[in-house]
This record gives C-alpha cells, structure tokens and sequence, in this order.
C-alpha cells in the first residue's frame, strides 16, 4: 500500500503523544482496544490521503492527522480516526521491516509555533495577563514544559494543562475549547520565551495598553472637584458648614464612578480631616487638612489635562493584581494598626524574606467611610495559620504558592499554604548589612517621596538617641537619632488615640534613654522627608540585638 508522501510522514512523527494531544488519552487508549479486535479494514488510496471503511463507519485520513475526517457525528477527534490512524501506521511499519530497518522519525521543527507572532500573542493575552506572565519568567516561577512530539505546558496556577501541537490549530487544552484559547495562547507565550524565540523586552515592547480612561469624564470630574476645594478654601474653615463633609464624600464617588482611584483616596483624606475638625479632635491639624486639600487640588489639576497614558499611570488603581511568586521564607518583623482618614483602618503585618532579602507586607484593611460606627475585627488568619498572625510575631513561615503585587503586598488567597516556624529573635534573622547606620544611605535610598511604602522601609541602629521635650503645640513625641557622622533621622510620633500604645512605649523608652545614655536600640519603621527633615516612622523598636560589626 503506497500513501501519498505527506500523509506517511506524518503517520511516521505520530507518537502516542501526539495522538493524545489531538485527543485524550482515553480516546487512544479506546483506540488500541478497537484496534485489537479490527476486521480487515477496506482501504482506498487517494492524492489527498487514505480512505478507511471499518464496518458502517468511514474515515479520511490526510495530512495533517488533524484534519482528517469521519463518518460519524462527533465533532472531535473521535476513537475511529484515532483507530484508522493506529492501523495505517501498523501497515507502514509492516511494510518497512520487509523492505529494511526502519529510519528514525524526523525530530519535530514546531514551525507554525516559532512562527506565531508575538504582536498577535501579546494583544490576546491582554496587558495583565501579560505581564503576570513576564513576572513568572524573570521570577523562575513559570510553567513546566516538556517536549516530545508535542510540547506539554502544565499551568498549575490556572489549572490548564495545553499540548501543542504542529500545526498549531491542532493543539488541545484542559479547558475543552476548540478555539485558540486564552490558555493555550499563554502555553505558546511560555515555550516561546523558554526557546530564546522571544525576547521579553521585545515582548514588553508589544503590550497593548491597558483600557483608556473617559478623558472627557475624567476632565469634567476633576474640574468639578479642583471648583469645589477652591471654594472651601476661599470660604475659610471658621465659616465652613458641617456639611461639607457629605459634599467631599460626593466629590469622592464622582471619582470612584470616572475610575480614579487615587484621587477619590485623596479626597476621602479631606473628608476625614473635616470630620476630625468637627468632632473638635485634639489631633486636628490645620497644616494636616492644607496639605491633603492642595495635594487634592493638585492631583485634580494633572488629571485634567493629562494625555491617556498619563492620566492611566496617575489614576492609580483600586485593587493591585497579585502575580505568583514562587515559595516564600517570611519573618514576621512587626506590624501596625491604623485608623486613618482615608476611610480606611485595619492593621499592616510586615515580614522579612530571607531569601531576597526584602520586606513583603499582608494588610489586613476594611473601609470605614460608610461605617455609621465601629465596629470590632477579626484578627487575620490567613493561609491555614493556626493561629492570628499577630501571635505569630517574631515567628518564621515558609509560605507555598505564594503570590504578591508589583509593590510586595502579599496576597490572602486559599491557594497559599503556610508552615508556622518556631519563634526566633530579630538579630539572628535579619543579617547585619541590612541594618543601616548610614542615615545619608537612607536619604538616598529610602526616602523617595513617590516610592511605596515596602520601599521605604528599614531597620535602623543609631549612634546615639537624644528624647526630644514632648511637643505641647503639635502633640508630637519625638526622638533625635544621630549616626556616627553626626547626622540626624528624626522619630515622630503625633499623639492621638490610636496612637497611644506607641507613645506609652516610647516614653518608657525615652525614659530608659535618659538613665542609659549609651544605649542603642534597633529601630524598624517608616523612612519619609517633611519639612527638610529626613524621619522615621517606628514600628517595631528592639532593646535586645548583637552589636553589627
């Protein structure tokens, strides 16, 4: 039986792998049963390929295998092709071992999947998906890839497994779609990349961009708010109504509505400071309520005449993508309550990772602004914890699945798994270069104004600590820290409820300072310039730490 040249190639590459990716592995396996118990199949051989008649069912088997065609009414690769495929194969391996020994199959090229271009790749998979994806490679966290006649891609985090297949329309996905998927697009990305046939940078390169804001909205929006901060401001505070509290809270929904996350944040901060002047709060500030309306107005004004991709970069988002990132070995080094005038409160629990030497946070954090009261916590649990993770402080977790936004935030989701280590003391946890004692270091590092707030944190160990008299005016605590070069990091603390535990911690502190001169505890906190001052927000202070050398 002479087949046409292109049909006994591909019968020649058809592996039982290739065959399961055209299909499944059942359908193979119901095959080779049905193959065993075959009558003498009547053949007719065609320019396009082979014609199989097996009892009342007729198959056209073509190159590629793919393509072929049966009688019966399935619409997949049914277990009659599969049968008919199996037996021509029987017959052409039959007909080699007479003639002589049988050549190796050629090894698979894939070229209809090194050809797929990546613009086409890139603008499927969309921004976000895209750039979790580049995260996983450059993290080391991508997919398993394995290559035979068909290169396998299990995507666990999915979960998709995708075989593809030369050609690529031929390729098949967990997910049952008979379409080019959002899977199996991802798949060829991953092999792609592993293959050095895409570069990332080229890849970036190709994002689409992410969904355009409504500039006429968003104009319109910020119009009206920059109208209405500049008519509180012109009206002046001692002749402000209560009300503008519901008229910021406005502005803020209007913003929430025309997608600008950062500036209904920002107004949420104005709305909380009215409302702390209000209930007469001896924590109010008039510089504190000037600077959130300015940085309001201010933020209004760039969003107003922004071009697309300003206005996308300083809208800001409401909720950060998590992207995963492999297993995480955490130290939980401190944590911090907060009751803010954001419309938010909650606590913020920060780790070390001993392996990147970085800090991660988990924030566990509910709005408050349509809260007509109070009301208690829970403490967090997450990730299958025994316990709270405020019990855990001071305690080490080896974190599995982890995933993580762009700016360190650790992800609550139930895909994450973590192992509680025993407890362990900070100075033997985190190395001594990691403690800084170069305040100009932190200036220039850790200081930037713009940067987030895992960026600009540290653990400090002064040269000296000089407690400041108690601010009566401002209700600020504050110590003086110096490093050995004589320059100074200023701990600050403004005095108000949610704040008292710090300040009764740190008065006894001062204390301590004042019959100690010499001593020298550790500090870990919050690293920011105001009023030419570079600071430090405390966190976490440490009596007990070995001497760095």
């Amino acid at each position: 039986m002479k087949l046409p040249g292109p049909l006994a190639a591909a019968l020649a590459a058809a592996d039982d792998n290739y065959l399961i990716g055209l299909c499944n592995k059942g359908t193979v396996n119901r095959a080779k049963k049905d193959l065993a118990a075959l009558a003498e199949p009547s053949v007719t051989v065609t320019e396009e390929g082979a014609q199989v008649q097996m009892g009342d069912v007729t198959c056209q088997i073509c190159a590629p295998l793919g393509e072929s065609r049966c009688s019966c009414p399935s619409s997949g690769i049914c277990r009659h092709r599969i049968t008919a495929i199996l037996w021509l194969k029987q017959q052409a391996q039959g007909e080699e071992d007479a003639t002589g020994p049988a050549a190796e199959p050629a090894k698979p090229t894939f070229e209809t999947l090194r050809a797929y271009p990546a613009d086409k790749l890139a603008k499927q998979l969309g921004p976000k998906r895209l750039a979790a994806a580049l995260f996983r490679q450059r993290s080391g966290t991508g997919p398993s890839i394995e290559e035979t006649s068909v290169v396998t891609v299990e995507m666990p985090w999915i979960p998709a497994a995708v075989r593809l297949l030369d050609p690529l329309e031929h390729s098949t996905c967990t997910c049952h779609s008979k379409t080019f998927c959002i899977h199996k697009a991802e798949a060829l990305l991953y092999w792609q990349m592993s293959r050095n046939i895409l570069d990332p940078a080229a890849l970036e390169a190709a994002r689409p961009p992410e969904e355009e804001l409504d500039l006429e909205a968003v104009r319109g929006v910020c119009q009206a708010v920059q109208q209405t901060l500049a008519a509180q401001m012109a009206t002046g505070l001692s002749r402000m109504p209560a009300g503008v509290c519901e008229t910021v809270e406005r502005m803020a929904a209007l913003c929430h509505t025309a997608r600008l996350p950062a500036l209904e944040r920002a107004l949420r901060g104005v709305h909380g400071e009215y409302q702390a002047y209000f209930a007469r709060s001896a924590s109010y500030r008039d510089t504190a309520l000037l600077m959130r309306l300015s940085r309001a107005f201010r933020l209004a004004a760039v969003l107003e005449t922004a071009d697309p991709k300003t206005a996308l970069d300083r809208a800001g988002r409401f909720r950060d993508d998590y992207e995963a990132v492999g297993d995480l070995e955490l130290y939980l080094l401190g944590q911090r309550d907060f009751d803010g005038r954001s419309g938010y409160a909650g606590t913020i629990y920060y780790f070390w990772e001993r392996q990147e030497q970085r800090f991660y946070t988990y924030a566990d954090v509910r709005p408050t602004f349509y809260e007509g009261k109070a009301r208690r916590r829970t403490a967090a649990v997450p990730w299958g914890l025994p316990c709270t993770l405020g019990q855990a402080w001071n305690c080490g977790l080896n974190l599995s699945g982890a995933k993580a936004s762009r700016d360190r935030a650790l992800s609550a989701t139930e895909q994450c798994r973590a192992v509680l280590l025993g407890r362990q003391d900070p100075d033997q946890v985190i190395p001594a270069k990691a403690v800084c004692t170069d305040f100009e270091w932190l200036l220039r590092e850790r200081s930037g104004p713009h940067d987030p707030e895992v960026d600009r944190l540290a653990v400090v160990r002064p040269a000296r600590c000089l407690p400041q008299d108690y601010d009566q005016v401002r209700q600020v605590f504050s110590i003086r820290l110096v490093d050995g070069a004589g320059r100074d990091l200023f701990l600050e603390v403004h005095y108000k409820k949610e704040e008292e535990k710090v300040v009764e911690a740190l008065e006894q502190l001062a204390r301590r300072l004042r019959r100690k001169p010499d001593f020298r505890p550790v500090f870990f906190g919050l690293i920011y310039r105001e009023e030419d001052r570079l600071k430090l927000y405390p966190i976490e202070y440490f009596a007990e730490w070995e001497e760095c050398l």
